[in-house]
């Protein structure tokens, strides 16, 4: 990003005076460096590598990435980067955004479910932020309408990031002098809350990866990925569409709807959830004065369900985008797999079945080596900046891959 030598400078100074590292994770330091490699040489105000121009302002007009109020600038952007790596976010200054999505791990969490402040865990995995900007909604439960108001949740959960109030998260960035500058030259006024979630909003805009090995065998190069991996694709294809839809009006893979897959229900009696959870919300609903932000804490296996109060919507959650998936396991919403291959022979299975399950979710009957297959044209999805790290990836994963389970399996 071409910044202006004070935004430079800014950056560098606030960065430098945060607390030191709490727990053993990767540093903000080089959490940082990590970003810096991955800028695209035009920056990251310009048309994605691999993007055509005409397609990038397709993508620009549907998916709202300039919203009113908040259209990006290299301001706007570079304070957003710099509040997504700051820990004075969290209440007890040892957590930031980029805590539980680490550059490092595909901008998502290595852990199962991410630890939040005083060592509590996170009701979900985190997912990837990651062509974030290029989704409807967001949270696992689709409950944030925008990537602002998605930005904003975590800093406000109590068991994520921890501030009491917004009047708390202005206090505490207000702290810094650095960003009363950043702020008046970004939205033209001293630090709001509204306008710290627009910040972070504008960053993670920026964080479009669309440049895989697939596209480009898609436009007509055959040799850009390997056999086994267009063996796969032609089994996803045929398997995972419905849910999971390749074309470039939706560049994720993903239809961006709710399904029950049948993931949580071998650990969990979410009938019983429901009998609990339902009365609290619709109570929540007819008194604005009742408390219902832990309910996604205590009852989040309910998925969808808690965002609509529909019961038939019991176990659903957001079609997971398919982009740069090697690199955010564990997976699922509650990361109970650890690699593709778990994932995929999951489906094959025809998940845990249960009384909300989607009817698309069947046995697939897929061999050993079609498995594999499908696994191959995953990696595939992995744009070319992260190349090593795919690797690396697929390397680690494979080594943690058991027999398969499933009957179909020969």
């Amino acid at each position: 990003m071409a910044r202006t030598w004070w935004l430079s400078a800014l950056l560098v100074t606030a960065v430098s005076a945060q607390e030191p590292e709490a727990i053993s994770r990767t540093s903000t330091a080089e959490m940082m460096r990590i970003l810096n490699r991955l800028e695209p040489k035009d920056g990251w105000e310009a048309t994605p590598p691999g993007v055509a121009d005409d397609q990038w302002s397709y993508y620009r007009s549907q998916f709202g990435m300039a919203p009113e109020g908040n259209k990006p600038d290299v301001t706007r952007i570079g304070l957003g980067q710099l509040l997504f790596f700051d820990k004075r976010l969290s209440r007890d200054r040892t957590l930031s955004c980029a805590t539980c999505h680490d550059p490092k791990h595909g901008f998502a969490d290595a852990r199962v479910k991410s630890i939040g402040i005083n060592g509590q865990l996170a009701a979900r995995n985190a997912p990837t932020l990651m062509n974030a900007g290029l989704q409807r909604s967001f949270f696992w439960d689709g409950r944030a309408k925008t990537l602002e108001a998605q930005a904003a949740g975590p800093i406000l959960n109590p068991t994520e990031m921890g501030m009491p109030s917004r009047a708390a998260v202005v206090a505490r960035v207000r702290e810094v002098p650095e960003y009363a500058a950043l702020f008046e030259f970004a939205y033209g006024r001293a630090p709001e809350f509204e306008d710290i979630a627009r910040a972070l909003a504008a960053f993670q805009r920026t964080l479009v990866f669309l440049d895989s090995p697939f596209d480009e065998y898609r436009a007509g190069k055959k040799d850009a990925i390997s056999p086994d991996a267009q063996a796969g694709f032609e089994l996803f294809r045929k398997h995972c569409t419905s849910c999971h839809p390749v074309n470039l009006r939706q560049p994720l893979f993903s239809d961006g709807n709710f399904h029950n897959v049948g993931i949580g229900f071998a650990t969990n009696d979410h009938q019983n959830l429901a009998r609990e959870a339902f009365p609290k919300l619709r109570a929540g609903d007819r008194d604005a004065s009742i408390d219902t932000s832990e309910v996604v804490s205590k009852y989040g296996e309910l998925g969808r369900a808690l965002v609509t109060k529909l019961e038939y919507q019991v176990g659903a959650f957001r079609t997971a985008p398919l982009r740069n998936v090697a690199l955010t396991a564990p997976y699922m919403h509650d990361g109970s797999l650890e690699t593709l291959w778990d994932v995929i022979d999951h489906y094959n299975e025809g998940g845990t079945k249960n009384s909300w399950q989607d009817p698309q979710i069947i046995i697939l009957g897929l061999s050993n080596i079609e498995i594999d297959q499908v696994v191959a044209f995953l990696f595939s999805l992995t744009d070319k900046r992260l190349a090593a790290e795919n690797q690396r990836a697929y390397k680690a994963q494979r080594l943690r891959v058991t027999p398969p389970k499933t009957k179909a399996a020969k």
